[in-house]
């Protein structure tokens, strides 16, 4: 799926861009390094560098089912984290979503909500998506609130699915049709 590089989708919170490997920055590597922001993230098993950040985002975009995005917080204007459509099944017409806010001054802002309002409208008006799904770490409630406040419900836990600090931790699985 591939959307107009040129193109921005905002609103009064937030800025999606297409994610390219120049918006790979030394603050983008601090989060990713950041114990706190990738806490909940499977990145978090490898140090990342300013390389290893290019080769992913450039992995993105190079798949033919994923549109990632960075989101770039309107106060401050600055770039806060990413968010990712994919896979893309066209076959059913849904994909996934997944973010991360790497910016610890946007957090508790509603940056990460206004992010996923604005993928459920690229999903469904451009991208012609009939469903989104997503998961998150079961102790992840700021990632599961942002999901519930733009219309995602708890389809379901997958019990004791993770090991985090060496202790089961469950996945909540959520969805909403468009």
């Amino acid at each position: 799926m591939r959307l107009a590089a040129t193109s921005r989708w905002s609103d009064a919170t937030v800025e999606l861009f297409l994610l390219e490997a120049q918006h790979a920055s030394e603050a983008y590597v601090g989060w990713m390094n950041d114990p706190d922001v990738h806490r909940y993230l499977e990145s978090r098993f490898v140090q990342q560098t300013l390389e290893s950040v290019r080769e992913f985002i450039a992995a993105q975009l190079a798949s033919p089912n994923t549109v990632f995005f960075g989101i770039r917080a309107l106060e401050p204007r600055r770039h806060v984290g990413n968010i990712k459509i994919g896979p893309i099944d066209a076959r059913h017409q849904r994909s996934e979503v997944g973010i991360m806010i790497g910016d610890r001054a946007a957090w508790g802002r509603g940056v990460g909500s206004a992010a996923i309002g604005r993928v459920v409208e690229i999903a469904r008006e451009e991208l012609g998506l009939r469903m989104l799904t997503a998961g998150c770490y079961g102790g992840n409630r700021g990632s599961e609130r942002a999901f519930e406040k733009v219309g995602f419900a708890r389809d379901g836990v997958r019990a004791n699915y993770y090991l985090l600090d060496g202790r089961p931790e469950d996945l909540v699985l959520m969805s909403r049709v468009l």
